[in-house]
């Protein structure tokens, strides 16, 4: 069977995807699979569509109207003047006329053009201000929902990590046992000795179970996040955290976030809609001006006192209309005050913001400093570690150290092993944290973290 390019290079990602997806590939799924940011999507959705009412508010509007039904129609004119062709003129004349239970018809075709309405103006900027804020909280939700896909792929990593630790170190516990239960039946040791063994071997089976479980509710927070088996994903390698690079400055963070931080821009925005609607109730707002333009036609038909009779009447006219409200029993004041206070307590919610983001990017730039400076030292305990547990083995063998002391080194060796390979996934996760606290994590953040799994893990080379 021959096999185009195309074809072999999409059956060849599709492979790889499938058999270890990376954290880049894991927020694609959580994109099409996460029910908060399909919430997240909608939200924003709708909000573009008030951008579009913001601006129809100063467009054209156009309306026809039309009714049908029955009239009554009595006119009586008394002492006109009539001329006429070939009957002269004459002064009193008088005319009637009577339509009882008539037809009666109207339709009318009105275009109006505002021109000066701060109300309006108003509205048009809460709905574009509505719509720039729906889209901050979307990428708001966006970043989230990376931060949290990484937790949950490192999450799965991390308890598989603790796992198979443990299961290392059931396996040297019960070979341990077994050692000192035979020597205890030749007289080497002491009971105590073989009782320690066997109860040091009982707990670490208690904690193999307590890791299972953990394991096996990261896997399923994984799957329910990204809809990914996460029995495919590949282990953490050890030189994933070869090189860390310091971050810039705390200040310079500080400053990315004042800039571009969704939480900021969506106070500013509240901020500057409290403001719209102070101007809607100030004094020299309460005009409005509009151009209107109509068409209309009116008629009556039917019978009456005098026979058969139609009226039809038809106009059209083109102006300027203004309106000005005289007297509104005090409501323009009592809602003047209230989008005062609500300015007021919009500016103290910005001013808020800008403080929790000003924490939020410390906090974060600290994890990430102390997320580093603790993957170094646990690399040296963990060297530490495994010398030690090479010559308590050593010691154990000659008859210089008992089982229990070996055994306790042997953990104290998986933790050693364990917590570096936690504090390498925190380093990774600190640093998307930090992105997105300023506002600037991308998902070029998560491919330079699948770069770096890439070319840190031998399998891949």
């Amino acid at each position: 069977m021959r096999i185009t390019a195309p074809i072999a290079l999409l059956l060849a990602n599709a492979a790889a995807f499938a058999a270890a997806p990376g954290v880049g590939d894991a927020w694609r799924a959580a994109q099409a699979h996460d029910p908060a940011y399909a919430a997240a999507q909608a939200q924003r959705d709708a909000g573009l569509a008030q951008a579009a009412e913001g601006r129809a508010l100063w467009l054209p509007s156009v309306s026809a109207t039309g009714s049908t039904g029955r009239g009554d129609l009595r006119s009586s004119t008394q002492g006109a003047w009539f001329a006429a062709p070939g009957f002269g003129s004459t002064n009193g004349v008088e005319f009637r006329t009577s339509i009882r239970d008539g037809t009666a018809t109207r339709w009318a075709i009105t275009a109006e053009q505002p021109l000066f309405d701060l109300a309006r103006r108003a509205d048009s900027t809460a709905r574009k201000d509505a719509a720039h804020s729906a889209e901050a909280r979307y990428t708001d939700a966006q970043q989230a929902l990376m931060v949290r896909t990484a937790r949950s792929y490192f999450g799965v990593l991390d308890a598989r990590a603790q796992l198979e630790g443990l299961r290392r170190l059931r396996a040297a516990a019960g070979r341990a046992r077994a050692a000192a239960q035979a020597r205890y039946e030749a007289g080497d040791i002491a009971a105590t000795d073989m009782r320690e063994a066997t109860a040091a071997a009982d707990a670490i089976d208690v904690q193999e179970l307590d890791a299972r479980a953990a394991l096996t509710l990261a896997e399923a927070n994984f799957s329910d996040l990204t809809g990914l088996d996460a029995a495919t994903l590949a282990d953490l390698p050890e030189g994933a955290t070869a090189d860390m690079p310091a971050p810039d400055p705390l200040e310079i963070w500080t400053q990315r976030a004042l800039e571009n931080s969704p939480q900021l821009a969506i106070a500013r925005l509240a901020l500057r809609t409290a403001q719209a609607e102070v101007t809607r109730y100030a004094a020299l707002a309460s005009p409005q001006l509009s151009l209107i333009a109509q068409v209309a036609n009116d008629q009556l038909h039917g019978d009456g006192d005098y026979g058969y009779a139609e009226v039809n009447g038809r106009n059209a006219s083109i102006g300027v209309q203004a309106t000005i409200p005289l007297f509104t029993g005090g409501m323009r004041s009592a809602r003047r005050h209230e989008a005062r206070a609500q300015e007021r307590q919009a500016q103290a919610a910005l001013d808020g913001a800008e403080l929790q983001v000003r924490q939020q990017v410390r906090s974060s730039y600290l994890a990430l400093v102390n997320a580093a400076a603790r993957v170094q030292a646990l690399q040296r305990l963990r060297a530490s570690a495994a010398s030690r547990l090479a010559a308590t083995q050593l010691g154990a063998d000659i008859g210089d150290r008992t089982t229990l002391e070996l055994l306790n080194a042997q953990a104290d060796a998986m933790r050693a092993d364990a917590d570096f390979r936690h504090a390498q996934a925190e380093w990774l996760v600190a640093g998307l944290q930090l992105a997105a606290s300023a506002g600037q994590l991308t998902t070029a953040g998560l491919e330079q973290i699948d770069r770096r799994l890439a070319a840190a893990d031998p399998a891949a080379n």
